[in-house]
Protein backbone atom coordinates (compact mmCIF):
# COMPACT_ATOMS: atom_id res chain seq x y z
CA UNK A 1 0.00 0.00 0.00
CA UNK A 2 1.54 3.28 -1.65
CA UNK A 3 1.32 6.38 0.65
CA UNK A 4 1.79 9.82 -0.89
CA UNK A 5 3.49 12.29 1.08
CA UNK A 6 2.83 16.15 -0.03
CA UNK A 7 5.20 18.85 1.14
CA UNK A 8 4.43 22.29 -0.51
CA UNK A 9 7.55 24.32 0.04
CA UNK A 10 7.71 28.28 0.45
CA UNK A 11 11.07 29.51 1.66
CA UNK A 12 12.06 26.65 4.12
CA UNK A 13 15.36 26.46 3.03
CA UNK A 14 16.42 26.57 7.04
CA UNK A 15 14.16 23.74 7.40
CA UNK A 16 13.48 21.38 4.32
CA UNK A 17 16.29 18.91 4.68
CA UNK A 18 14.96 17.76 8.44
CA UNK A 19 11.47 18.07 6.97
CA UNK A 20 12.10 15.41 3.82
CA UNK A 21 15.22 13.65 6.25
CA UNK A 22 12.55 12.50 9.04
CA UNK A 23 9.88 11.10 5.74
CA UNK A 24 12.80 9.16 3.83
CA UNK A 25 13.60 7.89 7.45
CA UNK A 26 10.54 6.56 7.93
CA UNK A 27 10.37 2.72 8.92
CA UNK A 28 6.92 2.30 6.58
CA UNK A 29 9.28 2.85 3.24
CA UNK A 30 6.48 2.63 0.46
CA UNK A 31 6.24 5.92 -0.24
CA UNK A 32 5.58 8.34 -3.09
CA UNK A 33 7.75 12.33 -1.87
CA UNK A 34 6.32 14.84 -3.70
CA UNK A 35 7.81 18.39 -3.19
CA UNK A 36 6.36 21.88 -5.18
CA UNK A 37 8.34 25.09 -4.90
CA UNK A 38 5.91 27.46 -4.75
CA UNK A 39 8.17 30.50 -6.24
CA UNK A 40 11.14 30.62 -3.08
CA UNK A 41 13.41 33.47 -2.94
CA UNK A 42 15.45 31.98 -0.22
CA UNK A 43 17.32 28.43 -1.94
CA UNK A 44 14.65 26.06 -0.96
CA UNK A 45 14.47 24.76 -4.89
CA UNK A 46 18.61 24.06 -4.93
CA UNK A 47 18.25 21.87 -1.80
CA UNK A 48 15.36 20.17 -3.26
CA UNK A 49 17.21 19.38 -6.00
CA UNK A 50 19.61 17.93 -3.78
CA UNK A 51 17.61 15.88 -1.94
CA UNK A 52 15.71 14.14 -5.29
CA UNK A 53 19.36 13.41 -6.63
CA UNK A 54 20.14 10.98 -3.01
CA UNK A 55 16.05 9.61 -3.03
CA UNK A 56 14.45 8.45 -5.74
CA UNK A 57 11.35 8.42 -4.50
CA UNK A 58 11.64 12.05 -4.37
CA UNK A 59 9.72 14.07 -6.88
CA UNK A 60 10.34 17.28 -7.24
CA UNK A 61 8.61 20.76 -9.13
CA UNK A 62 8.60 24.29 -9.73
CA UNK A 63 6.23 26.68 -10.69
CA UNK A 64 5.88 30.52 -9.75
CA UNK A 65 4.57 31.73 -6.56
CA UNK A 66 0.63 30.75 -6.26
CA UNK A 67 -0.14 30.23 -2.60
CA UNK A 68 -0.51 27.81 -0.74
CA UNK A 69 -4.09 26.48 -1.58
CA UNK A 70 -3.12 25.99 -5.57
CA UNK A 71 0.26 24.33 -4.27
CA UNK A 72 -1.37 21.79 -2.59
CA UNK A 73 -3.71 21.52 -5.52
CA UNK A 74 -0.94 20.62 -7.85
CA UNK A 75 0.49 18.15 -5.04
CA UNK A 76 -2.85 16.14 -5.16
CA UNK A 77 -3.27 16.18 -8.81
CA UNK A 78 0.79 14.52 -8.62
CA UNK A 79 -0.26 12.04 -5.86
CA UNK A 80 -0.70 8.22 -6.96
CA UNK A 81 -0.62 6.13 -3.33
CA UNK A 82 -3.33 4.73 -1.59
CA UNK A 83 -3.47 7.24 0.90
CA UNK A 84 -2.25 10.87 1.15
CA UNK A 85 -0.44 12.93 3.90
CA UNK A 86 0.35 16.28 3.56
CA UNK A 87 3.53 17.66 5.57
CA UNK A 88 4.76 20.96 5.36
CA UNK A 89 8.14 22.18 4.86
CA UNK A 90 9.21 23.91 8.32
CA UNK A 91 7.56 20.95 9.97
CA UNK A 92 8.87 17.08 10.82
CA UNK A 93 7.19 13.72 11.80
CA UNK A 94 8.51 10.80 13.41
CA UNK A 95 10.16 8.30 12.15
CA UNK A 96 7.50 5.42 12.81
CA UNK A 97 4.67 7.84 11.53
CA UNK A 98 3.42 6.25 8.76
CA UNK A 99 4.03 2.12 9.86
CA UNK A 100 1.66 3.12 13.04
CA UNK A 101 -0.88 5.15 10.74
CA UNK A 102 -1.16 2.30 8.45
CA UNK A 103 -0.78 -0.30 10.79
CA UNK A 104 -4.33 1.32 12.58
CA UNK A 105 -5.90 1.89 9.34
CA UNK A 106 -5.33 -1.86 8.24
CA UNK A 107 -7.58 -3.20 11.48
CA UNK A 108 -10.56 -1.68 10.50
CA UNK A 109 -10.00 0.01 6.77
CA UNK A 110 -10.72 3.17 8.36
CA UNK A 111 -10.99 6.11 5.52
CA UNK A 112 -9.20 8.53 7.91
CA UNK A 113 -6.60 8.05 10.08
CA UNK A 114 -5.65 10.96 12.27
CA UNK A 115 -3.68 11.76 15.39
CA UNK A 116 -3.86 14.44 17.86
CA UNK A 117 -1.63 17.24 18.11
CA UNK A 118 -0.93 18.18 21.53
CA UNK A 119 -0.12 15.58 23.91
CA UNK A 120 0.05 11.89 24.75
CA UNK A 121 -2.55 10.22 26.07
CA UNK A 122 -0.87 6.57 26.09
CA UNK A 123 -1.50 5.99 22.72
CA UNK A 124 -4.96 5.15 22.80
CA UNK A 125 -7.19 4.70 19.83
CA UNK A 126 -10.67 5.44 19.10
CA UNK A 127 -13.41 5.19 16.12
CA UNK A 128 -15.82 7.26 15.20
CA UNK A 129 -18.43 6.88 12.62
CA UNK A 130 -18.85 9.75 10.18
CA UNK A 131 -21.48 11.30 12.08
CA UNK A 132 -19.80 11.10 15.20
CA UNK A 133 -16.64 12.81 13.59
CA UNK A 134 -19.01 15.61 11.70
CA UNK A 135 -19.84 16.81 15.71
CA UNK A 136 -16.51 16.24 16.88
CA UNK A 137 -15.12 19.15 13.44
CA UNK A 138 -18.30 21.13 14.37
CA UNK A 139 -16.70 21.31 18.26
CA UNK A 140 -13.55 21.79 17.01
CA UNK A 141 -11.52 20.62 20.13
CA UNK A 142 -9.18 17.61 18.88
CA UNK A 143 -10.86 17.25 16.02
CA UNK A 144 -9.39 20.36 13.34
CA UNK A 145 -9.77 20.93 10.00
CA UNK A 146 -6.02 21.36 9.00
CA UNK A 147 -4.68 18.68 6.53
CA UNK A 148 -1.13 17.93 7.81
CA UNK A 149 -2.55 15.46 10.75
CA UNK A 150 -4.53 12.96 8.69
CA UNK A 151 -3.90 9.64 6.76
CA UNK A 152 -6.52 10.29 3.97
CA UNK A 153 -8.14 7.52 1.60
CA UNK A 154 -7.21 9.32 -1.72
CA UNK A 155 -9.41 8.45 -3.21
CA UNK A 156 -12.05 10.46 -1.44
CA UNK A 157 -10.45 13.77 -3.07
CA UNK A 158 -11.68 12.78 -6.35
CA UNK A 159 -13.30 15.77 -7.80
CA UNK A 160 -12.91 17.70 -4.80
CA UNK A 161 -10.04 20.51 -4.48
CA UNK A 162 -8.94 23.75 -2.22
CA UNK A 163 -10.48 26.67 -3.24
CA UNK A 164 -8.11 28.96 -4.36
CA UNK A 165 -10.42 32.11 -3.62
CA UNK A 166 -10.17 31.25 -0.36
CA UNK A 167 -7.05 32.44 1.48
CA UNK A 168 -7.40 31.59 5.48
CA UNK A 169 -9.07 28.22 6.18
CA UNK A 170 -9.35 26.63 2.61
CA UNK A 171 -7.89 23.39 3.99
CA UNK A 172 -10.97 23.16 6.87
CA UNK A 173 -13.48 23.48 3.84
CA UNK A 174 -11.60 20.87 1.90
CA UNK A 175 -11.85 18.31 5.14
CA UNK A 176 -15.62 19.55 5.70
CA UNK A 177 -16.30 18.05 2.10
CA UNK A 178 -14.09 15.08 2.61
CA UNK A 179 -15.97 14.10 5.66
CA UNK A 180 -19.31 13.88 4.05
CA UNK A 181 -18.33 11.04 2.27
CA UNK A 182 -16.29 8.96 4.80
CA UNK A 183 -17.67 5.61 6.88
CA UNK A 184 -15.40 6.29 9.77
CA UNK A 185 -12.08 8.31 11.34
CA UNK A 186 -10.14 6.35 13.46
CA UNK A 187 -7.96 8.99 15.63
CA UNK A 188 -4.94 7.78 17.79
CA UNK A 189 -4.51 10.03 20.68
CA UNK A 190 -0.79 10.58 20.42
CA UNK A 191 0.98 12.95 18.48
CA UNK A 192 3.66 12.02 15.59
CA UNK A 193 4.14 15.85 14.33
CA UNK A 194 6.46 18.55 15.35
CA UNK A 195 5.11 21.92 14.24
CA UNK A 196 7.98 24.71 13.80
CA UNK A 197 6.52 28.15 13.78
CA UNK A 198 8.37 29.69 10.29
CA UNK A 199 7.78 33.00 9.73
CA UNK A 200 8.05 33.34 6.26
CA UNK A 201 6.61 29.90 5.40
CA UNK A 202 2.76 29.40 3.76
CA UNK A 203 0.83 29.13 6.80
CA UNK A 204 2.12 31.62 8.95
CA UNK A 205 1.43 35.03 7.54
CA UNK A 206 0.85 38.04 9.56
CA UNK A 207 -2.78 39.41 9.79
CA UNK A 208 -4.43 41.05 5.91
CA UNK A 209 -7.47 41.40 4.67
CA UNK A 210 -7.59 38.19 2.89
CA UNK A 211 -8.25 36.41 6.22
CA UNK A 212 -11.37 37.92 5.73
CA UNK A 213 -11.91 34.89 3.32
CA UNK A 214 -12.31 32.56 6.29
CA UNK A 215 -16.28 33.81 6.36
CA UNK A 216 -17.13 32.11 3.03
CA UNK A 217 -15.49 29.08 4.58
CA UNK A 218 -17.83 29.24 7.65
CA UNK A 219 -20.58 30.25 5.76
CA UNK A 220 -20.26 27.23 3.36
CA UNK A 221 -20.24 24.84 6.18
CA UNK A 222 -23.14 26.52 8.26
CA UNK A 223 -25.04 26.11 5.17
CA UNK A 224 -24.15 22.69 4.51
CA UNK A 225 -24.88 21.77 8.32
CA UNK A 226 -28.28 23.24 8.23
CA UNK A 227 -29.76 21.16 5.07
CA UNK A 228 -27.68 18.07 5.41
CA UNK A 229 -26.94 17.74 9.41
CA UNK A 230 -29.67 19.94 10.51
CA UNK A 231 -29.38 18.12 14.98
CA UNK A 232 -25.91 19.72 14.90
CA UNK A 233 -27.23 23.49 12.67
CA UNK A 234 -26.37 24.63 16.56
CA UNK A 235 -23.01 23.90 17.20
CA UNK A 236 -22.05 24.96 13.52
CA UNK A 237 -23.45 28.40 13.94
CA UNK A 238 -21.73 28.57 17.89
CA UNK A 239 -18.52 27.52 15.97
CA UNK A 240 -18.72 30.17 12.99
CA UNK A 241 -19.32 32.55 15.57
CA UNK A 242 -16.31 32.09 17.44
CA UNK A 243 -14.20 31.80 14.48
CA UNK A 244 -15.32 34.90 12.85
CA UNK A 245 -14.10 36.26 16.33
CA UNK A 246 -11.00 35.56 16.09
CA UNK A 247 -10.82 36.93 12.74
CA UNK A 248 -12.31 40.09 13.59
CA UNK A 249 -9.94 40.39 16.65
CA UNK A 250 -7.22 39.85 14.90
CA UNK A 251 -8.17 42.52 12.23
CA UNK A 252 -8.78 45.42 15.38
CA UNK A 253 -5.64 44.59 17.15
CA UNK A 254 -3.72 44.81 13.89
CA UNK A 255 -5.36 48.21 13.38
CA UNK A 256 -7.09 47.08 10.14
CA UNK A 257 -9.65 50.28 9.56
CA UNK A 258 -13.26 49.16 9.20
CA UNK A 259 -15.14 48.43 6.25
CA UNK A 260 -17.52 46.47 4.66
CA UNK A 261 -16.07 43.28 5.31
CA UNK A 262 -15.79 43.75 9.07
CA UNK A 263 -19.25 45.04 9.24
CA UNK A 264 -20.41 41.85 8.13
CA UNK A 265 -18.30 39.58 10.27
CA UNK A 266 -19.83 41.60 13.20
CA UNK A 267 -23.40 41.04 11.67
CA UNK A 268 -22.64 37.15 11.78
CA UNK A 269 -21.25 37.40 15.41
CA UNK A 270 -24.30 38.88 16.20
CA UNK A 271 -26.70 36.50 14.75
CA UNK A 272 -24.94 33.92 16.28
CA UNK A 273 -23.85 34.57 19.75
CA UNK A 274 -26.43 33.54 22.13
CA UNK A 275 -25.25 30.12 20.37
CA UNK A 276 -21.77 30.41 21.71
CA UNK A 277 -23.08 29.86 25.62
CA UNK A 278 -25.53 27.20 24.37
CA UNK A 279 -23.47 24.87 22.61
CA UNK A 280 -20.77 25.33 25.25
CA UNK A 281 -18.43 26.36 22.71
CA UNK A 282 -16.38 29.57 24.21
CA UNK A 283 -15.07 30.12 27.34
CA UNK A 284 -16.49 33.35 28.98
CA UNK A 285 -13.72 35.80 28.01
CA UNK A 286 -14.20 34.86 23.98
CA UNK A 287 -17.65 35.12 24.52
CA UNK A 288 -17.28 38.48 26.11
CA UNK A 289 -14.68 39.01 23.36
CA UNK A 290 -17.48 38.34 21.04
CA UNK A 291 -20.30 40.71 22.08
CA UNK A 292 -17.99 44.01 21.91
CA UNK A 293 -16.15 43.33 18.84
CA UNK A 294 -19.33 42.30 16.94
CA UNK A 295 -20.76 45.88 18.43
CA UNK A 296 -17.66 48.17 19.24
CA UNK A 297 -15.28 47.14 16.74
CA UNK A 298 -14.13 51.25 16.53
CA UNK A 299 -13.46 50.70 20.50
CA UNK A 300 -11.40 47.54 20.25
CA UNK A 301 -9.65 49.22 17.77
CA UNK A 302 -8.85 52.29 19.85
CA UNK A 303 -7.97 49.71 22.88
CA UNK A 304 -5.91 47.66 20.54
CA UNK A 305 -2.29 48.75 21.96
CA UNK A 306 -3.97 47.10 25.61
CA UNK A 307 -5.51 44.19 23.75
CA UNK A 308 -3.38 43.69 21.59
CA UNK A 309 -0.61 41.77 23.92
CA UNK A 310 -3.28 40.14 25.55
CA UNK A 311 -4.80 38.09 23.02
CA UNK A 312 -1.92 37.60 20.98
CA UNK A 313 -0.18 35.85 24.52
CA UNK A 314 -3.36 34.15 25.11
CA UNK A 315 -4.79 32.56 22.13
CA UNK A 316 -1.29 32.88 19.61
CA UNK A 317 -3.02 35.29 17.45
CA UNK A 318 -1.41 37.12 14.33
Amino acid sequence: MTVSILVPVYNAADYLKKCVGSITDQTYTDLQIVLINDGSTDGSWKIMQELASQDNRIEIYTQANQGVASTRNHLLEKAKGDFVLFVDSDDWIDKNTIETLIHEQQKGDYDIVMYQLYGNNGGSVVVYTQEEAIKLFLEHGFFRGMLWNKLIRSNLFEGLELDETISFGEDSLLTWNILQRIKNVVVLKKNFYHYNRNESGLSHQSFNGKKFSSFMVWHDITSDTDEKWPQFSDDAHARSACEMTQILLAAAINGYKPDEQTRMLQHSIRHDWHLMKKKNVSTPTMRAFAWLVSRCYGLVLFLSPVLGPYYRKRYGLN
